[in-house]
């Protein structure tokens, strides 16, 4: 195996607390907080860079203008769908109680908020819906199940991650295939019913590194975001190769997607393929290990051909099944085909190749889907590579 290294565009903000303490100066942001405001802050469960300093920023900001912040985990069914489970996934990112210096309102409690102009159910958490206002903090990037102006972001944390249990199970009864058209919605509805001044949304670059923070407001989030979602679609990375005999995930998680690995790099999705992925043709994948931030949550793992033992024996079914029932996606926790070392599993993916020459395999080794600026490739692929401008050798 060679290592590589891809170049990407490198904007990125070096002092993300100074990037949003600029974002609560300006005039129009700073005159929508209030003294003794109660703002529920949302913090979902994805791995954002430095999203701890980017909440504890956002939490001083708020306190300094004399408003009464605290925490909401905005993550749906996640956390094994308990208000411990969430907690604990804000804890492994920083995010608690003595860091911030505000209370965490971890309940699994919702009001309902009637229903979307087509019928859909909606909820929305209580310790939210009771505050004065709600602030969403979140990325704004590809969804891993469908394509759309809207995708995953703050309308999506409105929608699903402040819906809890019951509000992303609402919404996924609906299918996945029609959230581009019933995120949008849902999100219409709960703005009508609850008062969100602001959210802090966050587009990142090719190397997972915080590229731009900024505050949308409310009125503005349906013109904004499409807009910051076409940014992070240019911003983000592809495997540049045509056709991957196999892919070798060694790290699959919850902080890393919300399907473990980005289908938009794979083109597998845990409810079918990608709609226009752009990305090589890939015949098997095997996952290694699951990461310690998941707890245990596989959801997802269905679309890997195999996984090893040592994934399997880290997984928490309870938690994986809370997920993907949620979602009302059984499928997504069905298991793929277990062997007991790395080894064992990269040779049957290679032995179970159809039309490629198994003495010279081509081979793309990731530590994550996070990580696509140095990852490993087998000799057969090294040519190809260095075609590429964009491409040397470590």
């Amino acid at each position: 195996m060679i290592r590589i290294r891809q170049k990407f565009d490198q904007t990125e903000i070096a002092d993300v607390r100074a990037a949003v303490r600029e974002q609560f100066a300006r005039p129009g942001i700073r005159s929508l907080v209030h003294p003794g405001d109660r703002v529920a802050v949302g913090c979902g469960s994805r791995g954002i860079h430095r999203m701890d300093e980017i909440a504890k920023e956002v939490i001083d900001s708020l306190r300094e203008l004399k408003a009464k912040p605290f925490i909401v985990p905005a993550m749906g069914s996640h956390g094994g769908a308990t208000a411990r489970g969430q907690r604990q996934i804000l804890a492994s990112y920083g995010i608690t109680e003595e860091t911030m210096g505000v209370p965490v309102a971890d309940t699994m409690e919702t009001v309902s908020l009637g229903e979307t102009k087509s019928g859909i159910p909606i909820f929305f958490s209580r310790p939210a819906y009771e505050a004065d206002w709600v602030l969403p903090i979140n990325r704004i990037k590809l969804h891993t199940d469908f394509s759309g102006p809207i995708e995953s972001g703050l309308v999506k944390m409105m929608s699903i991650g402040f819906g809890k249990e019951k509000g992303c199970t609402s919404l996924h009864r609906q299918g996945t295939v029609n959230f581009a058209r019933i995120i949008p919605e849902a999100g219409e509805k709960i703005l009508s019913c609850v008062d969100m001044r602001f959210g802090i949304g966050i587009v990142e670059n090719a190397y997972d590194h915080t590229a731009v923070i900024e505050a949308i407001e409310g009125n503005a989030l349906f013109d904004r975001e499409p807009k910051l979602l076409e940014l992070s679609r240019k911003l983000f990375p592809r495997i540049p190769f045509q056709t991957v005999d196999v892919l070798v995930i060694e790290q699959f998680g919850k902080d890393i997607s919300g399907a473990g690995m980005d289908p938009n790099l794979t083109g597998r999705s845990s409810v079918g393929p990608v709609e226009h992925y752009k990305g090589p043709g890939i015949q098997r994948i095997v996952v290694c290990d699951l990461t310690d931030a998941s707890h245990g949550n596989g959801v997802a793992v269905n679309v890997a051909d195999f996984i090893t033992r040592k994934f399997f024996d880290k997984l928490d079914l309870k938690a994986m099944y809370a997920n993907g029932l949620a979602c009302c996606n059984p499928k997504a926790c069905q298991i793929p085909v277990i062997m007991e070392t790395e080894e064992e599993a990269i040779a049957m993916a290679v032995k179970t190749c159809r039309f490629i020459d198994p003495e010279h395999p081509k081979i793309v080794r990731l530590r994550s889907t996070l990580h696509l600026d140095e990852f490993e490739i087998s000799e057969a692929l090294l040519e190809e590579a260095l075609a590429s401008p964009n491409m040397e050798i470590v």
